[in-house]
């Protein structure tokens, strides 16, 4: 399994995937995660066509892949339709069920990831991980 591991490791890293989290020895990995690999936010627009960009700053399929939660399960626990889940999964926007989707991967502890480039109206480093700090509950 090990070596299995290694190779898929391999084949996300090669295609631009970057994983994510922080561990110490004897802890759990805090943000564990994965986004795209972005240039720097002050790199030259002409080298940003070696980055994998994409038209929606948010990715809800890789927030529902991290809760590891079906487009049912999603649509149950959000209100929404599984249409409507859906549609937002493909890249539609309707700002109202949008923000509810978006709250709802939140309060499930979900960080989204990624920056707007003006010059290009594309985003980069586009990903989810669990947020670091999770709120202290009262």
């Amino acid at each position: 399994m090990f070596d299995l591991n290694l190779t898929l490791v391999d084949f996300y890293i090669a295609r631009g995937i970057e994983f994510l989290g922080e561990a110490t020895i004897g802890t759990v990995v805090r943000g564990a995660g994965a986004k795209w690999n972005a240039p720097d936010p002050v790199s030259r627009v002409d080298e940003r066509w070696q980055f994998q960009a994409e038209d929606l700053g948010i990715s809800f399929p890789a927030a529902r892949a991290l809760l590891n939660k079906t487009q049912k399960v999603v649509a149950d626990e959000t209100g929404l339709s599984v249409a409507t889940v859906k549609a937002l999964e493909r890249g539609d926007h309707w700002a109202d069920s949008s923000k509810a989707m978006q709250g709802y991967y939140e309060r499930n502890h979900v960080e989204f990831l990624g920056w707007s480039d003006a010059a290009t109206k594309r985003f980069y480093g586009v990903g989810v991980r669990w947020m670091r700090s999770l709120p202290i509950s009262s």
